[in-house]
């Protein structure tokens, strides 16, 4: 888990991109239009427009549309932006549920989140103004907790498990109870997450490499599996 900021922000091809992370937050900016493709990523994601209206499609199900949009958990969609669009992933512990699984946010709720995640990501402002809009954070098991820190590293379940002083089937149950889940696919967007923070630095063969993937194809895959892109296409190339 990335536990201080990393940022970076490129200019190519007439558009501007940035990308962040912080503790349990992400964010990548593109100051132009975005058409994402259909993808499923294991943490809240809230999609904040600078301009039109968002609209979030979930294959077979509703659309909606609005000045900002809240996306569940490992929930299927499609975003379409007309203009510049902030994107901000917020780890699944850190938003109580059952809440719709898409809605559309008020004005004045995203002027208030655009101003909390511009800039510098500051994750305990960030927290201060979620919790002001979603409610308090809930109670997440230490021995879960324990295990989150953790979920960056090259240990399999059963030694994660170990680390947490739990079997990995109670490990497993303890997951599918308060992040809605298993492990792997958080697991799976901490290392794109990783990965994506060095685009611009690195060829991405090997950042793939660096971040754990089998080859450059498995990072593409799961890139487009999670977010909706390619590394590629995050860093404006043509």
């Amino acid at each position: 888990m990335v536990a201080e900021p990393n940022t970076w922000r490129i200019e190519r091809n007439g558009t501007t991109s940035t990308a962040a992370s912080c503790a349990e937050f992400g964010r990548y900016t593109q100051d132009s239009a975005q058409s994402v493709a259909t993808h499923r990523n294991p943490a809240w994601q809230v999609v904040l427009s600078w301009g039109g209206p968002v609209t979030v499609t979930q294959p077979g199900g509703p659309s909606v549309a609005g000045s900002g949009v809240v996306i569940a958990p490992r929930i299927p969609r499609a975003v379409a932006c007309p203009s510049g669009a902030t994107s901000l992933w917020i780890d699944p512990h850190r938003i109580a549920a059952p809440i719709s699984s898409l809605y559309a946010l008020e004005p004045a709720t995203v002027s208030r989140l655009l101003s909390a995640a511009g800039g510098d990501l500051d994750a305990s402002r960030l927290r201060r103004v979620i919790c002001d809009i979603f409610g308090e954070v809930p109670s997440v098991d230490a021995r879960l907790l324990r295990v989150l820190a953790l979920l960056g590293t090259d240990l399999d379940t059963d030694a994660l498990a170990d680390e947490a002083g739990v079997s990995s089937r109670r490990l497993r149950q303890l997951s599918a109870q308060q992040l809605g889940g298993p492990l792997g696919m958080l697991r799976r967007w901490y290392r794109l997450r990783e990965a994506l923070l060095q685009l611009p630095h690195h060829a991405t063969a090997a950042i793939a490499a660096r971040a754990g993937f089998a080859d450059q194809a498995h990072l593409i895959r799961t890139c487009l599996a999670l977010s909706g892109r390619t590394p590629g296409s995050l860093l404006n190339q043509s």
